[in-house]
């Protein structure tokens, strides 16, 4: 196979699609163009003009959708009031009501008091009250525009429960 140089052509176009191409296997070059004006300086692609890109990140709740704390604390007194009024303090039965008060409240979170992009944790404790005291003590490292929290403390006359709901926003 000779390699043969190619003929001097009329135009730069043309020398640029003919260039090292031997004159045997010209007839195989297939050219990806539909027009010659392509190739032509300063027709490349340009972005479309029509669309618009926004730079669009949450940092933070939007303005009225932050940790729905009324709703929260409603709901808190209405499921603590109702599993634990009237009930006297037995060791054996209070593991199984922190266990219901914990688990409706979360219950009712995932439902109406969800919240976009917020996670929550629910904490229940409950004691005896025998005039011993009690220190309930909780840390986090958080957000004070976006995290929030909700306590409520009942005290049902030979215990108290104090329940905790603590939101926190997902970034």
């Amino acid at each position: 196979m000779s390699t043969q140089r190619p003929k001097t052509l009329s135009t730069a176009k043309e020398s640029f699609r003919a260039s090292a191409v031997s004159a045997d296997s010209r007839s195989e070059v297939i050219s990806h163009s539909d027009s010659d004006e392509e190739w032509e300086l300063g027709n490349e692609d340009k972005p479309a003009s029509d669309v618009t890109i926004y730079n669009y990140y949450n940092m933070g709740p939007a303005f009225g959708k932050k940790f729905p704390l009324p709703y929260i604390r409603l709901m808190i007194a209405q499921v603590v009031k109702e599993k634990l009024a009237n009930k006297t303090y037995n060791q054996s039965e209070a593991l199984k009501w922190t266990r219901e008060v914990a688990d409706d409240i979360n219950i009712k979170m995932k439902g109406r008091g969800s919240s976009p992009r917020f996670k929550h944790v629910v904490n229940v404790m409950l004691y005896q009250q025998t005039g011993a005291g009690c220190f309930y003590g909780a840390r986090a490292i958080w957000d004070e525009l976006s995290d929030d929290y909700v306590t409520f403390t009942f005290d049902g006359g030979s215990f108290i429960c104090i329940t905790a709901v603590f939101g926190c926003y997902q970034y």
